[in-house]
């Protein structure tokens, strides 16, 4: 396109059209980039969420709260490019209304400009997805090694419930019995065994006394 030399007021419209349209192509270009993170199973680095690697659940709950966030963002993405093309069809209108054939011309040289631009940007884009890809699927496929929290260097054997609750660490705490816990066990349960017929009352105290012998051991 030739170059003219325009007023303020005349170039408005004009710059007001090529400012929005740029937002569009970039705001198009970032749906891109996160739809083919969510495609291929990548996180972008502002999506990340940093969990220790101590369980396999907090690694499963680091996931999906990092896939949430990236949903969320294309979802706003979205919203965002909707406004930003009403805008930019307006001021298409008011363009054409103001330089009217000449508009289509206009036009087609910013279109050509920002294409160009859009081509290095989305160029920039795969290679970025490119280095996620090769970066985050080696991670995943690292093998973590998890130690025992216990190891016995003793000749004593240990029950699988003991060596359970060993293995519980130092920080676990035994909870503790109220001393008034079998007493009150054994008053409920006489109170639930005299809704029951006269015949079955005998056997199910039997039963009870049994179960408290047990606890009390």
């Amino acid at each position: 396109m030739p170059s003219l030399k325009l007023t303020a007021s005349q170039a408005k419209s004009i710059y007001l059209y090529k400012n929005l349209k740029a937002k569009v192509q970039r705001c198009c270009s970032n749906i891109y980039f996160n739809r083919q993170c969510l495609k291929l199973g990548l996180i972008p680095k502002y999506a990340q969420i940093k969990i220790p690697y101590t369980s396999p659940d907090s690694i499963v709950t680091r996931k999906k709260t990092q896939t949430t966030r990236l949903k969320e963002k294309i979802k706003f993405l979205y919203k965002k490019k909707d406004k930003l093309i009403e805008l930019l069809y307006r001021t298409h209108l008011q363009a054409a209304q103001e330089w009217g054939k000449m508009w289509d011309l206009i036009r087609d040289n910013i279109h050509t400009t920002l294409n160009l631009e859009a081509e290095r940007i989305y160029k920039n884009l795969d290679d970025k997805i490119s280095r996620l890809t090769n970066s985050q699927h080696e991670r995943i496929n690292e093998k973590f090694k998890f130690y025992p929290r216990m190891i016995n260097q003793t000749h004593i054997f240990f029950t699988e419930e003991e060596q359970t609750l060993l293995n519980k660490g130092l920080k676990y705490n035994l909870s503790h019995k109220n001393k008034y816990l079998i007493r009150k066990l054994a008053l409920e349960a006489e109170n639930a065994i005299t809704l029951l017929p006269i015949e079955e009352q005998d056997y199910m105290r039997y039963q009870v006394a049994k179960q408290i012998q047990r606890l009390q051991a």
